[in-house]
């Protein structure tokens, strides 16, 4: 079981509290004094076996202010998963409610079940301790301290150390051997007295004495008897605790025969194999390295005969290093040179290029060389240029102006005679006036016109009238539905967050905004009723009226039409007459701008005839192209610049490679052909000779450090060869397959005795071990049969009983009345009263000796393997100083033993290791149990004594252990809250705030 999560509804200082205890094997509780770490510890036992009733100490940590007392615990139990533990008081009379993963639930049975059926008192006895196992050992003297310890490593606390005081003190108080005031003593006494006197009463009656006397004669039998029952017991019980160390005999003795079987190797040498591995081992790179060795120094030697520099090259180095310093400048001059003359080819052609671009025949050099190419000239040229780009310019919207003035004319003059075409003459146009004169006198229904035109009107009123009548309808439903829609959300918000008088409100508010809908939708339009009706009556009175002239009244409506559609087509024709006017006066204005046109441009062409002239330019030459020739030009000139400088650097250029050559014949002998090429050559070669000599130099010294590492290779394999010829020698071996066999045989030696010594160890410690017989084999023969007198003992017991009883019958009848009767009743009732007595000792008696038989069974089945794993924790706990633990025969007492071989009771060791070793054993006792029951171990303070690395070493045994079972720490001691290698939650006064510190 591994507790994750509390839960504290109400418990002591917590009240609705929620403890995480993250997901780890080992957490830690750190807080000041009442910050809570003991009401935890508290609430856990609690809630795993159940809450505290009104008269136990823990029910001071029931709320005082009417909280619910309990709580719950979320643990992970193997097999089941992950399960909450609830216990309130009040609820199911305390009992325990489990919720298991399934969703089902369960009871006190099962949380019993996981804990194995241990109680409370059971589980703090063994997996919960505190200060007071601790503070127990600060109150004892020295010789309490080791049988403190001892019954300690029996059930984790000191409950059988007191109950076997209290048997003790029990036995003493009732029965003393040589004691008067204890009650038996007193008691034994006082029968002693009224015996005498009942002897002295019943001398009259020789049968009375006669039966008197078998019956004492029984009686002695009895106690005989019942003496040698005792001392058979004892024997028994010897013999028992003898033939528990049978095993060990046994073992010893077969250890013994498989050593003598064994040859022997006491000439073998000490760790001989892990010597010889190592000699070998070291022995093969040597071999190795120095063959290497010998062959790199061949190699270098072979090599170093091709590395002998030409002398004649290194004499001439400096003469060969200056030449190759300047022949990149010399190269750079031929390349110069080269690059100048195609340079200057290039610029020739470019000239005849740009000269080509602004005259066919171009002048002579010297006359473009003296074209003025100045600001002046550049400014007289740039405002022609521009005075000739306005009037082109001008010349362009000119002719637009005028192509769009001539096309409307155009157009215009064809719609007027168009129009013309189409009117009536004035002949025509007078007759059909005429006619619709004549046709209106006569017309006798102008009435019924009336009335279809007025019902026209009314109709398109209607028409007009039911369109702003729906549209009105549509705006205002839409705008009625939107607060309706806004209606209806408040409310379903009011609900949800139970708002109700906003909620009833807004539900009154959507109500009457349904119902105004609704009468909305069936409203009617008084207007459009009246309209309607109006349409009703005037058609009913065209009905009524007759129709005679119909005819008539449509060729009255032709003539109309006709006249009116001749009036438009004449006005049209005016209009069209007006505007050909106008587009001819439009034509004869632009036709005026044309001849300023002209005139400007003669001024132009007076002043580009002198500038022309300058430019050596034909007079043909438009303005337009002046600045593009005169930037020719320009560029023409900066050309011709940039050639006569390139003309000056080819002529020096020349003279220096001319003064590198002469320099190379005279020094190195080279001419001037490829004259780059063979001074790299050369000091290619110079180069190449430099690093001959420095190879052959670094080559020397190689060979000669490698003679000097081979050299001390060999003496160094030389030394191993000899120890290891020395080593087979120690052992007698004449060979290594030899040694190793020897070497096999001697471990199992170096094991047997091992072993043997442990054997040894264990039977020095018990003083009946050493008091054995040599004949040890018939001990357990000798088991049997003294166990066999022991039943047989005490069948003859129970028969000399009941011949007590049977004598005591009859003696009871003799005794009818008189001074003997009272004496002999007297005399009976105190014996009564003894027996009484005599069977409490006895049952007192009997359980101490029921308790010693269980230690001695702890000592002898339990104990060596709990005492194994004391010795590993304290050993660990003390890092190494105190080494092994003993247990001495018929002494309740352990001996620790240091690393120096000293050794010392319990009592004789230090507080703090005290309780180092109280510790060690309670460990040792929940890792035998944490086989069976895997319960969470719970430590308030316990290493409020130890220094600084015991305390450290204390924390690793407890990280290791939380390995198998979750580990719960409580302090108030920072320090160990520092080392502590886990999660760590920290208690205030007030509350609980949980941290978690990370850990390297």
């Amino acid at each position: 079981m591994k507790i994750r999560e509390l839960k504290i509804y109400g418990y002591g200082q917590f009240i609705n509290r929620h403890i995480k205890l993250h997901n780890a094997p080992a957490s830690l509780f750190y807080g000041q004094n009442e910050a809570g770490k003991s009401t935890i510890m508290s609430f856990i036992h609690s809630i795993l076996f159940g809450l505290p009733q009104k008269q136990q100490t823990d029910s001071k940590y029931e709320p005082k202010e009417g909280q619910v007392f309990g709580g719950a615990i979320v643990a992970e139990v193997s097999g089941t998963g992950i399960v909450k533990i609830e216990r309130v008081r009040g609820r199911s009379s305390g009992e325990a409610r489990i919720d298991l993963p399934d969703g089902q639930t369960a009871g006190e049975a099962l949380l019993r079940e996981w804990t194995g059926g241990m109680d409370k008192a059971f589980f703090q006895s063994v997996f919960s301790f505190d200060l007071h196992g601790l503070q127990q050992i600060e109150r004892l003297n020295e010789e309490e301290i080791g049988k403190f310890l001892y019954v300690t490593s029996m059930v984790g606390t000191d409950a059988i150390y007191k109950l076997e005081q209290r048997l003790g003190k029990e036995q003493d108080r009732l029965f003393k051997p040589n004691g008067k005031k204890p009650a038996l003593n007193d008691k034994l006494g006082k029968v002693k007295k009224t015996a005498d006197a009942v002897k002295a009463a019943a001398q009259a009656a020789s049968e009375y004495h006669q039966l008197m006397m078998q019956k004492e004669e029984a009686e002695r039998d009895v106690l005989q008897l019942e003496l040698n029952v005792s001392e058979g017991r004892k024997k028994q019980s010897y013999l028992s605790r003898v033939v528990s160390y049978l095993p060990l005999l046994r073992e010893q003795e077969a250890l013994t025969q498989e050593l003598e079987a064994l040859p022997d190797t006491k000439c073998f040498p000490a760790e001989g194999i892990s010597r010889l591995e190592k000699l070998l081992t070291e022995m093969e790179p040597l071999k190795a390295q120095t063959g290497r060795m010998k062959e790199q120094i061949r190699q270098l030697m072979a090599k170093a005969e091709a590395f002998k520099p030409d002398g004649n090259i290194l004499e001439k180095e400096a003469h060969i290093v200056e030449l190759k310093e300047q022949s990149g400048t010399y190269q750079a001059l031929i390349n110069d040179r080269s690059a100048l003359t195609s340079a200057i080819e290039a610029l020739d052609e470019e000239l005849a290029v740009l000269a080509g671009q602004v005259y066919e025949q171009p002048p002579r050099q010297e006359e473009l060389s003296r074209i003025d190419t100045t600001i002046k000239m550049k400014t007289t040229i740039a405002e022609l240029t521009e005075e000739a780009k306005t009037l082109f310019m001008q010349k362009n919207q000119l002719d637009e102006q005028f192509d769009r003035a001539k096309e409307a004319l155009d157009i215009s003059e064809i719609r007027y005679a168009s129009l013309l075409e189409k009117a009536m003459n004035p002949d025509e146009r007078t007759a059909l006036e005429q006619e619709l004169s004549h046709l209106e006198k006569a017309d006798n229904h102008q009435q019924t016109g009336q009335l279809k035109k007025e019902l026209e009107s009314v109709e398109r009123d209607l028409e007009n009238q039911r369109k702003r009548s729906e549209n009105s309808k549509k705006q205002s439903s839409a705008s009625l539905m939107f607060v309706l829609l806004i209606a209806a959300a408040g409310c379903i918000w009011s609900v949800i967050q139970q708002q109700w008088l906003l909620g009833g409100l807004l539900f009154t508010g959507l109500a009457a905004g349904v119902l105004f809908f609704r009468s909305l939708q069936t409203a009617r339009d008084p207007l459009l009723e009246h309209l309607q009706r109006r349409k009703r009556d005037l058609e009913q009175e065209l009905q009524e009226q007759t129709n005679p002239s119909t005819t008539v009244l449509k060729r009255l409506e032709e003539l109309k039409g006709t006249l009116w559609k001749d009036e438009q087509i004449k006005q049209m024709a005016e209009l069209e007459r007006l505007r050909t006017e106008q587009e001819t006066r439009t034509c004869d204005r632009v036709i005026a701008k044309y001849e300023e046109w002209e005139s400007e441009r003669f001024k132009l062409n007076h002043k580009l005839k002198p500038v022309l002239k300058a430019l050596f330019l034909p007079e043909t030459a438009s303005a337009s192209s002046l600045a593009e020739s005169l930037a020719i030009i320009e560029k023409y000139k900066e050309k011709e610049l940039e050639k006569q400088k390139r003309e000056d650097q080819n002529r020096l250029n020349v003279t220096d490679a001319l003064q590198f050559e002469q320099k190379a014949a005279s020094t190195l002998n080279l001419t001037r052909d490829d004259l780059p090429k063979k001074i790299d050559d050369l000091y290619s070669a110079l180069i190449q000779e430099k690093e001959k000599a420095r190879k052959l130099e670094d080559l020397d010294l190689r060979i000669n450090e490698l003679s000097a590492e081979c050299e001390e290779r060999l003496l160094l394999l030389n030394s191993k060869t000899e120890d290891y010829r020395k080593l087979l020698e120690m052992a007698a071996a004449p060979d290594e397959e030899t040694f190793r066999n020897m070497a096999v045989q001697h471990g199992k030696r170096e094991e047997i005795i091992k072993q043997l010594s442990w054997t040894a160890r264990q039977l020095q410690t018990s003083h009946i071990a050493q008091a054995l017989p040599e004949d040890w084999t018939k001990l357990e023969d000798d088991l049997a049969r003294v166990t066999l007198d022991v039943e047989n003992l005490e069948k003859q017991l129970k028969s000399r009983q009941e011949q007590v009883s049977i004598l005591q019958a009859k003696l009871e009848a003799l005794e009818a009345d008189g001074s003997y009767s009272d004496h002999l009743h007297r005399h009976e009732l105190q014996k009564e009263d003894a027996r009484r007595t005599a069977r409490e000792w006895m049952v007192q008696t009997v359980a101490r000796d029921f308790l010693l038989r269980t230690i001695d069974y702890h000592r002898t089945v339990r104990m060596p393997k709990l005492l194994e794993k004391t010795i590993q924790f304290f050993t660990r706990i003390t890092d190494g100083r105190y080494v092994n633990v003993y247990l001495p025969d018929q002494e309740q007492t352990f001996i620790a033993e240091r690393a120096d071989g000293q050794r010392f009771k319990a009592g004789e060791l230090s507080q703090a290791t005290s309780e180092q070793l109280y510790l060690s054993l309670r460990l040792a006792l929940i890792s035998s149990l944490n086989e069976s029951l895997n319960m969470p171990v719970l430590i308030d303070d316990g290493f409020v004594h130890f220094d600084a690395k015991r305390t450290e070493k204390m924390l690793g045994i407890l990280q290791d252990i939380s390995a198998e079972q979750q580990v719960l720490m409580f302090t108030c001691q920072t320090h160990i809250a520092n080392q502590f290698a886990g999660p760590v939650t920290a208690l205030e006064r007030q509350g609980i705030v949980s941290v978690r510190k990370e850990t390297v």
